[in-house]
């Protein structure tokens, strides 16, 4: 195919999807109430809450087990459980957290044969240290039976080292957890609960808008009638089937080379705005040439992450306070100590740097410590005070596409509100020292 011939599809592309956007737009297809009151990642207030309400047979929608049952029918693969005698109970304690016990339960959903279903619920979350063989240990112990389910948009753990693996313990996808998606496991549960209320309009509704999130979530937002448009464009035309690999190609390269711009574009951002880039080796550097990090991150593993860039807040003598723009789903942006010899520390229950954390929440509060343990303060996602784009160069949902297609304008913002973060702190700590 020639570059004409390529450009040509591209159009009729750019053109259908204009078309459906219109349409989309004239039926008030878009309108989104969770995206109306800004609440579309909280794990907690919304996802968890929602899922939990409908799983739940005294839930809001007087709709007694049927959503229940449906899930059991769905998911639990042999397990009897009594859907008829179903307690359903959300971020409920464990006890204190330690290596292997502890923590809170996104749901557990338990019968009266003391057999459970335990969610946990990651939507953007990064995991805790033994999360997983946490709430296993529990459930050995608590249950009569169980199925552990680890919930996030696209079905993968996102740092299994971290949360199913302890010294000599490892748990076993498939077999000690079970992992499920919202992307399609949950989407076909909740057109399932729908089809059981097309006759009370209220609930069919809240529910249809909750689909739409997850579709917004996942970057499904293409209708069923622009994806057979679609499909005809390009396989009515011999040529395009002829060309599809090297059009496949040519998307992947453009997609690498996005990502790779925008590391550049904010090296030289913030040189600019006094914050060079350290390059010592002590992190994943983003655009290390012999790891061709971001090549790897979508023609390898997705779990090839949390590489980025860091720059120096203050020298405090023994330690060093370093701010970091790590890839992640989403970015993460935040504060963190690093000792010498390149020696990083857990902080958030250390409370050598308790001083620092005070002054970020007192001067910075969009950023919060990480349930993990290892930032000083990240970004709060879920604060509407958040100043940053939340690039998802993952999925590349239509906010991160329309970031980038202004991608001077995008990351001269984010060079600028980093600059102003790092002052703030840098102020704040200058004599501090250890």
């Amino acid at each position: 195919m020639t570059m004409n011939g390529m450009q040509s599809l591209f159009d009729k592309i750019c053109l259908l999807n204009q078309a459906y956007k219109r349409l989309e737009d004239e039926k008030g297809e878009s309108y989104n109430l969770f995206k109306v009151i800004d609440m579309t990642s909280n794990e907690t207030s919304v996802h968890s809450a929602f899922l939990a309400d409908l799983l739940n047979p005294k839930g809001l929608h007087h709709m007694g087990n049927t959503f229940l049952r449906l899930f059991t029918n769905e998911f639990l693969n042999g397990m009897s459980f009594s859907t008829e005698t179903a307690i359903v109970e959300r971020e409920k304690y464990i006890g204190p957290v330690t290596a292997t016990t502890g923590g809170r339960l996104d749901i557990i959903v338990t019968d009266a044969d003391r057999k459970a279903i335990i969610i946990e619920n990651k939507i953007y979350a990064s995991d805790q240290e033994n999360q997983l063989i946490r709430y296993h240990n529990y459930a050995e112990k608590n249950t009569s039976e169980h199925k552990l389910f680890y919930l996030s948009l696209d079905g993968t753990v996102h740092d299994e080292d971290k949360t199913a693996k302890h010294d000599n313990k490892e748990l076993i996808e498939e077999e000690h957890y079970f992992t499920i998606s919202y992307e399609s496991d949950i989407l076909k549960w909740l057109e399932q609960c729908r089809e059981k209320v097309v006759d009370k309009p209220l609930i069919r509704e809240g529910i249809s808008h909750y689909i739409n999130l997850i579709k917004h979530l996942t970057n499904q937002t293409m209708s069923k009638e622009m994806e057979k448009d679609l499909k005809d464009l390009i396989l009515e035309n011999p040529k395009y089937i002829q060309n599809l690999g090297i059009i496949r190609e040519a998307i992947n390269i453009s997609v690498v080379e996005l990502q790779r711009r925008f590391w550049e574009l904010l090296k030289k951002k913030m040189e600019e705005v006094g914050y060079p880039v350290i390059e010592d080796g002590t992190y994943r550097y983003a655009l290390d040439k012999k790891e061709d990090r971001i090549n790897k991150y979508y023609n390898g593993n997705f779990n090839n992450k949390r590489y980025g860039f860091e720059f120096l807040v203050n020298d405090c003598g023994k330690y060093e306070i370093r701010y970091a723009v790590r890839m992640d789903e989403p970015m993460v942006y935040g504060f963190f100590i690093i000792g010498e010899k390149g020696n990083k520390r857990k902080i958030s229950n250390d409370p050598e740097f308790n001083n620092i954390i005070n002054i970020i929440s007192e001067s910075l509060p969009i950023y919060k410590p990480d349930k993990a343990g290892y930032y000083l303060g990240e970004i709060d996602w879920n604060s509407k005070q958040t100043k940053f784009i939340n690039l998802q160069f993952k999925k590349l949902d239509s906010e991160t596409l329309s970031a980038l297609a202004k991608m001077d304008e995008t990351v001269s913002k984010i060079a600028y509100t980093i600059k102003e973060d790092i002052d703030t702190l840098r102020r704040k700590t200058e004599n501090l020292r250890y």
